[in-house]
């Protein structure tokens, strides 16, 4: 199960444009194919931040938009509402509530 999750979480996903592991840590994993290369340059704590905050924007923007495209497709697809007042008459369809009768031929008319 924790291989599929690994896989799940540094695949990109099509509302963020990102992966999780790149918004939630700021880089993608290290997945065994750098071992023994060592970085000079470590980002400092500010650029980390930076960098995270731009992540972070770019990732909000994405779901802005998601969230703009579904809700219009939610939209077009919606029934427009019967509007209803106190005493309206509706008709209720009864097949799913339970009578205290034996039979629906017994109970009271």
């Amino acid at each position: 199960m924790s291989i599929a999750e690994f896989s799940y979480n540094n695949q990109i996903h099509s509302s963020t444009g990102q992966s999780p592991f790149l918004v939630n840590l700021g880089r993608h994993p290290n997945m065994g194919q750098d071992i023994g290369k060592t970085t000079e340059d470590s980002p400092g704590t500010e650029e980390f931040l930076k960098t995270i905050r731009e992540i972070r924007n770019e990732v909000e923007e994405a779901l802005k938009k998601t969230n703009v495209m579904m809700k219009k497709k939610w939209d077009t697809k919606k029934k427009s509402e019967i509007e209803q007042k106190n005493r309206d008459l509706v008709w209720v369809d009864a097949a799913h509530y339970s009578m205290d009768q034996p039979s629906k031929k017994l109970s009271t008319k």
